[in-house]
């Protein structure tokens, strides 16, 4: 039980309630694990504590294991608040602490971010402000120090000798090291040492002998089941625990050993016997239930990855519609679709229900956002946009020009060509667009929404890819001969989801 309260006591110092390199895909366990954190977030953006409340320690280490498992943090989001809003908006404060600065160089790193300007603050000057030059620590706590040097590091600011120096003088003469610093026998843990051994090998000290020794630390911590302890000695029979051994694995990882050595692979199939079906992990097997905290320090070392957590390429460059592409937790008021992940609200639901539904819209593809100074929401075949006063019988709703959009560059092939107007039975012809709509494709625009919600055509009826197509303002229509004959068998293309792709694609 001593060895749950020191634990709990490092990861609070941490948190803030006590004190105000990319190494593969991530695995199939990291991957379930964030989709769980993802129903974690609050509605500030931030992840909670132990009080409930929005925590930016934790917040940071959720934003490290977004970025390990390959996802953007600026792009976790709730309610248009995601986890770096949460970190900017508190950046001043909690930067004031050694923890605060280094954690939150970490977490800007990991994103793609400049540690130098975040929420407006300097993190790297003020970290370096914390620098003792007649100790050599950035806190008196050696486990603190070691997130000092991971985050100057990090950052790209050589570590200091003198931080090399007293965190390695520091070291137990059983090879451990102990959160306060204090190295008489028995005093180290691995939590402390796994901290140090992955901040002298970001500082350059990967063949130091400290290292070895501290590795020699953590090999005596690893139980027969390829978990870790907290501390050596301290339990009988000896019982790991997931953060322990997460943290093991990263230093193991950070000092060179491969990541398929029979001593990760081991700790690895041990961490993974800590989550549940749900994706969480709990802390340990006698502390039942599903652990935040367990969670969000395990991520990193399910995926392989030791600190510092560099960003992966595009991160940092998040946009609205990005953010609103990412899935979404059920709003109060608002119809939820799990199968796209996305709410439909206010008027926009009221316009989908009264005005097509799912056969017209598809699915929601995305929450509401800004885009070009208009809210918008994007469907599998449409584009919702709001403008007030516009049209209140239509909750002022008009849908998007999608289709002018995917074929703008298309004008000049012959489907899009202009034609004369002729006689043919069953067809229209529009001298707005100097285009004819005929048969089917005539029928189905007429009952299911005219011009008010599919536009005027805007080429011929023409072959692609193997479908009789024709383009429209705001959408493209399909023939599918058998599928729905109640609708002409007619169905309307993906334009909302083409358009979202092919923005991605230009981000790229």
């Amino acid at each position: 039980m001593r060895r749950v309260i020191h634990a709990l006591v490092l990861v609070c110092l941490l948190l803030g309630t006590i004190a105000p390199a990319a190494l593969g895909a991530p695995t199939a366990p990291a991957a379930s694990a964030v989709d769980w954190l993802r129903t974690q977030q609050q509605a500030d953006g931030g992840f909670a504590g132990f009080s409930g409340a929005s925590d930016p320690g934790v917040t940071v280490d959720a934003a490290l294991a977004f970025a390990a498992a390959g996802i953007d943090p600026d792009l976790v989001a709730v309610a248009g608040q995601s986890i770096i809003d949460f970190l900017r908006a508190r950046a001043d404060q909690y930067s004031t602490t050694t923890a605060g600065a280094a954690k939150l160089i970490l977490a800007a790193v990991a994103s793609g971010l400049n540690p130098r300007d975040f929420g407006g603050i300097d993190l790297v000057a003020r970290l370096e402000a914390h620098l003792d030059p007649a100790t050599g620590l950035f806190d008196p706590q050696i486990f603190v120090h070691a997130y000092g040097m991971l985050a100057l590091a990090a950052a790209g600011v050589p570590v200091p000798p003198a931080a090399i120096d007293a965190v390695t003088a520091a070291q137990a003469a059983d090879g451990g090291w102990a959160f306060t610093g204090d190295p008489a026998p028995g005093a180290a843990d691995s939590n402390t040492t796994a901290i140090v051994i992955q901040a002298l090998a970001a500082a350059g000290e990967r063949t130091s002998p400290a290292i070895d020794r501290g590795l020699g630390y953590l090999r005596a911590a690893q139980t027969d089941d390829g978990s870790f302890v907290y501390q050596v000695g301290a339990e009988t029979p000896a019982v790991g625990d997931a953060n322990s051994t997460a943290l093991a694995i990263q230093a193991l990882l950070a000092a060179g050993e491969r990541r398929d050595s029979p001593t990760v692979q081991s700790a690895l199939a041990a961490l993974t016997r800590f989550q549940s079906e749900s994706g969480a992990l709990r802390y340990r097997d006698d502390v039942p239930g599903d652990n935040l905290l367990a969670t969000v320090q395990a991520v990193p070392a399910l995926a392989l990855q030791p600190l510092p957590i560099a960003a992966q390429p595009g991160f940092g460059r998040a946009t609205a519609r990005e953010r609103a592409m990412q899935p979404a937790a059920p709003k109060a008021g608002c119809v939820y679709y799990a199968e796209t992940g996305h709410n439909l609200c206010a008027g926009f639901r009221s316009y989908w229900i009264e005005y097509g539904g799912l056969a017209v819209y598809g699915y929601p593809i995305t929450e509401e956002f800004v885009e070009n100074g208009r809210t918008v929401q994007y469907f599998e075949r449409a584009r919702f946009e709001w403008h007030p006063g516009v049209w209140p019988e239509r909750y002022d709703v008009l849908l998007g020009l999608v289709g002018n959009e995917v074929t703008a560059d298309r004008r000049g092939e012959v489907p899009f060509q202009p034609v004369d107007a002729r006689a043919q039975a069953g067809c229209l012809y529009f001298a707005e667009t100097q285009h004819s709509l005929c048969g089917g494709f005539n029928s189905y625009w007429q009952r299911f929404g005219g011009l008010a919600v599919f536009g005027y055509p805007i080429s011929e009826e023409f072959v692609e890819n193997g479908r009789t197509v024709q383009y429209f303002e705001r959408a493209r229509f399909e023939w599918h001969p058998g599928v729905t004959p109640a609708h002409y068998d007619v169905l309307g293309g993906l334009l909302g989801a083409e358009l979202l792709s092919a923005g991605e694609r230009a981000q790229r």
